[in-house]
């Protein structure tokens, strides 16, 4: 009998055996593999956090990361102005989206030189550095997130990094005080700022009227990227984070502000503070995250030439991000010292709400279906980016995040 039932299942038994042996056989030729091309490549060798230090600057030297020293020459007014080169920055890995063309020479007026930086508080060797106008010769180039993301506190590591001054398409940057002692007025045509903040509110209007949004044509949502020739570089931050962020802008009215904590209530009733009577929570929510997924999906699909940068990875990894930008900038080389100095400086500026302050919202205030929106959205950002193929979103570093799969088994107290 029991002969019988091996004959009956011998093709069952033979077939996993088969199978057994090949899987076996492809570890050992993987294993293999992995160890030969890492002895041959020095760039397959991985390096450990522990060997970034916080205050140094970490360099591609095409066959090994090095970490260049502190030391700095004499300071005169000769040498600050002039760019000393660093090793050649690290390749972006926007592999389908071109870098954006090499820029022309800053201007050397005396009236189109910021003098001062609130990004280097009061460090006597980097208030040194000054940020210059370009020449106008450079067509507009978009600096775009969603509010809330970092924009602002990006536009000064960029100017500090690069020493060319970065614009906005928003009132408020008409004037700066020179080098020469006098404000000078930038016009917003001057095309002489090496990138522009925007948050494409033009999408915003879609998501807010939803009559304009039916009337809406694909002209209508890529017009500012039209109007930006595609160039540019995209800021991604967790929807979660910048979404509370956006509300705290809102109602603080400026970068560092915070809302009040009903800000944030779940309650069914327009938010009163004053005199001021304001969408709900939910509802903010709802329209918000509609909003960042939108200008997400648009950027990453209308992006010529350029880049797509994650917050996460900026605040985690800020030196190499920043070469990296410069990069995707046509910027070759970066000035040492500079980039030393916003390293021990991008904490200090007051354009960036403080992450370790107290918060003015519960521990978790998102509800379980607003949670399942925002996961939505990021899985639409997410097929968008594999369109173009561009790295996915580093969900491993979002608060608040769950894997949709655990969607069911979601659990408030444990976030």
């Amino acid at each position: 009998m029991r002969l019988a039932l091996i004959r009956r299942n011998f093709h069952y038994f033979s077939t996993i055996a088969i199978v057994s042996c090949c899987y076996v056989l492809l570890l050992k030729t993987s294993s293999k593999s992995t160890n030969t091309r890492e002895r041959e490549d020095p760039k397959l060798m991985s390096f450990d956090d522990d060997d970034i230090e916080t205050n140094k600057v970490i360099v591609d030297r095409q066959d090994k990361f090095q970490v260049l020293p502190q030391s700095a020459p004499p300071v005169t007014e000769e040498y600050i102005e002039k760019s000393v080169p660093v090793f050649k920055i690290i390749t972006s890995s926007n592999l389908n989206i071109e870098k954006l063309p090499r820029i022309g020479a800053p201007s050397t007026d005396p009236n189109r030189t910021l003098n001062w930086l609130d990004l280097w508080s009061n460090d006597t060797f980097c208030n040194q550095f000054t940020v210059h106008l370009l020449e106008e010769n450079l067509q507009p180039r978009a600096l775009v997130s969603f509010p809330g993301s970092g924009n602002t506190w990006l536009r000064m590591l960029l100017m500090g990094v690069t020493g060319l001054y970065v614009d906005t398409i928003y009132p408020g940057d008409e004037f700066f005080i020179s080098k020469a002692g006098s404000s000078y007025e930038l016009r917003k045509d001057c095309n002489c700022s090496l990138l522009q903040k925007t948050h494409d509110l033009s999408l915003f209007s879609v998501i807010y009227n939803m009559a304009l949004a039916n009337k809406s044509s694909e002209k209508r949502f890529n017009q500012e990227v039209q109007h930006f020739r595609g160039d540019g570089i995209l800021v991604i931050r967790n929807p979660f984070k910048a979404i509370l962020s956006y509300r705290n802008f809102a109602f603080g009215g400026n970068m560092a502000g915070l809302a009040p904590v009903e800000a944030f209530s779940q309650g069914l009733e327009p938010v009163k503070i004053g005199e001021r009577r304001i969408s709900t929570w939910d509802q903010f929510i709802s329209r918000s995250v509609a909003s960042w997924e939108m200008l997400a999906t648009v950027w990453i699909r209308g992006l010529k030439r350029g880049g797509v940068v994650y917050y996460e990875k900026l605040r985690r990894d800020t030196g190499p991000q920043l070469l990296r930008m410069a990069d995707m900038l046509g910027i070759p080389d970066v000035n040492k010292d500079r980039l030393d100095c916003v390293l021990r400086h991008n904490q200090d500026n007051s354009f960036k709400r403080s992450e370790s302050g107290p918060k003015n919202y519960p521990k978790n205030p998102f509800t379980e279906s607003q949670h399942l929106l925002i996961l939505k959205s990021i899985q639409s950002v997410q097929l968008a980016l594999k369109e173009r193929g561009l790295d996915p979103l580093p969900v491993e570093l979002y608060d608040f995040y769950t894997p949709m799969y655990q969607y069911g088994h979601w659990n408030s107290s444990s976030l």
